[in-house]
């Protein structure tokens, strides 16, 4: 490499050396400016609040072209690596009383694979002791490689009978009722489209509107 230099020194360091230098400079600058951006707000629905929290470092396979992820990952690694849950702040609650009763749910997914996500849709059974209600998360989210995203909300307004058996539920099992949601969801990255299923319990609910953790 010295000897390189030694003999190409008068080209390199001309004014046509220094100005590729330059620009390749400018290239590798913008290229790590790429690798630290979040793609967080380009697919993200506008108005939703949603938040993030850095599980792991971002790693820098997320700037692979997708060529080479599928080369080094498998779908089934990346599935291993994705959890869904209801968040652990005020994870959703259940309004009888309001003029148009509803279950409010709030989601978090945690990606700790290093592929960025998308997510595309979550489909959702949801089970108040027996089958209650099915409803879905239609709107697309971006899930950044190593972060815990939140605030991935659903508004499910109830039937007549929905509501009726949601109050018997929580007046006859009160505090020892368990909730439990079957969750069907669906991912867009660089390998290509996946499916991911998951079921999330919560072991009772409380009395107030909030679901109990």
């Amino acid at each position: 490499m010295f000897n390189w230099i030694v003999a190409n020194g008068h080209t390199l360091f001309s004014g046509a050396g220094i100005s590729i230098i330059a620009v390749f400079w400018a290239v590798a600058r913008w290229g790590y400016a790429r690798w630290r951006e979040r793609p967080r707000d380009e697919l993200t629905r506008i108005g939703t609040d949603l938040h993030y929290q850095q599980a792991r470092p971002r790693p820098f396979q997320t700037q692979l072209p997708g060529f080479l992820l599928r080369v080094l990952y498998k779908p089934d690694t990346v599935k291993s690596q994705v959890h869904i849950a209801l968040r652990d702040n005020a994870p959703g609650s259940v309004s009888l009383t309001s003029p148009v009763p509803s279950v409010e749910l709030y989601f978090q997914v945690t990606n700790l694979s290093a592929i960025d996500l998308v997510l595309d849709r979550m489909l959702l059974d949801v089970w108040f002791g027996q089958p209650t209600f099915e409803t879905a998360i239609l709107d697309r989210y971006v899930i950044p490689a190593g972060d815990i995203s939140d605030g991935i909300h659903v508004r499910h307004a109830l039937a007549d009978s929905q509501k009726a058996y949601i109050a018997a539920f929580e007046a006859s099992r009160g505090a020892s009722g368990s909730i439990r949601i079957y969750i069907t969801a669906y991912f867009d990255s660089k390998l290509g489209r996946f499916s991911l299923r998951q079921t999330v319990e919560r072991a009772k609910t409380l009395r107030s509107r909030y679901l109990a953790t």
